[in-house]
């Protein structure tokens, strides 16, 4: 799936945000940040049976570290959201530049935002005034081993919680929790193998074609980069009181990086 995004107003002073962030890093003679931090994610499928249809949503972030307090670097940020799927679309798609501070601690950071969200299923825009807290965790419940049946068993998570100040979408939360056996150990380190997973996607207004509870079953083949799978999922549509059933294809990526540093960094996505 293709999609062609054009440059509003919001989005041409979220590149403004951009350039006087660079121009004031490259002058400021007294300042020399720790590090410029930035990440893109994206997932991107096609849910076969149910709301939701052909979907793609992602963020890209560039940041500049500015101090470290009691040792947790603290960035200001600039990121251009987009969320976007082909039917029920009021109050969901959207795309969003955001100007934003984070405090990162070792599994959660904390911040807030300002944005400039534009629904293109609702013809109209607002300002997003948000605090938010968001987290990830991997564990290895298993010794990675090339020689068992099961290479790897690793449990992850990813959430975040927010509050609009603005009132747009009030209180939210969104994540998942998943388990997969690795059973295949292939080059460039891709695993494959299959996989227990539950979703949630939860605020308290305009909900109706947001709120979503979902628990799946199903196969991925990936890395720390990219991920490709197919689920079986069971879906529940809590305000719209419906459920429903059936497959879903997606792929996902993530990249981090420190164009001070040179390296990746942490897999934590906002």
């Amino acid at each position: 799936m293709r999609t062609f995004i054009s440059l509003n107003h919001g989005t041409t002073r979220c590149i403004s945000l951009f350039a006087c962030l660079a121009f004031s890093a490259s002058t400021a003679s007294a300042f020399s940040p720790a590090g410029y931090p930035g990440a893109v994610w994206m997932t991107s499928g096609r849910d076969a049976t149910g709301i939701d249809g052909a979907y793609t949503q992602g963020m890209v972030r560039q940041g500049v570290e500015i101090m470290r307090p009691a040792g947790q670097p603290l960035q200001v940020y600039g990121k251009y959201n987009w969320r976007l799927r082909n039917i029920n679309k009021d109050y969901y798609n959207s795309y969003i530049p955001y100007a934003g501070a984070m405090l990162s601690l070792k599994y959660m950071d904390i911040g807030a935002e300002f944005g400039w969200p534009h629904y293109t299923g609702l013809s109209t825009g607002n300002r997003d005034y948000s605090v938010f807290v968001s987290w990830s965790r991997y564990w290895s419940l298993k010794e990675w081993k090339k020689s068992d049946f099961i290479k790897a068993l690793p449990l992850s998570t990813w959430g975040s919680a927010a509050y609009d100040l603005s009132n747009q979408n009030g209180y939210s939360t969104m994540g998942w929790v998943k388990l997969q056996a690795d059973l295949f150990w292939l080059p460039h380190n891709f695993m494959a193998g299959p996989f227990a997973a539950y979703d949630w996607r939860l605020r308290t207004r305009n909900a109706d074609y947001f709120s979503l509870s979902e628990v799946s079953s199903g196969f991925e083949i990936g890395n720390d980069v990219v991920q490709l799978g197919a689920k079986y999922a069971w879906r529940d549509y809590p305000k719209l009181k419906q459920q429903d059933r059936g497959m879903e294809y997606y792929i996902t990526i993530y990249k981090a990086w420190d164009l001070k540093k040179g390296g990746g960094a942490p897999a934590k996505v906002n």
